[in-house]
């Protein structure tokens, strides 16, 4: 999946403008993926740019990160399965 197409999943699954799901991924990338101290960094992010509460920046957070875990197995178990655009 690229970019644009992790950034409409994103919208799409959270209601939210393509505008903020792009603003939610440019904090994803500007973080590390796997620690407690990066998650926390990321949702304070979210809650401070976004103007979220606490649970809302978590959901969005986790969301985001259930999009990159199931985008990454997908493509571990279909390597040769093209374009995964559509999904």
């Amino acid at each position: 999946m690229n970019k644009t197409g992790f950034i409409m999943q994103l919208a799409e699954k959270l209601n939210i403008t393509e505008e903020q799901a792009a603003q939610v991924d440019e904090i994803i990338e500007t973080h590390p993926i796997i620690g407690k101290n990066s998650k926390l960094a990321v949702i304070a992010e979210i809650k401070e740019k976004l103007g979220t509460d606490d649970e809302t920046a978590k959901q969005i957070s986790d969301t985001a990160s259930e999009l990159i875990a199931s985008n990454i197995r997908n493509k571990l178990l279909h390597p040769f399965g093209g374009n995964d655009e559509d999904k």
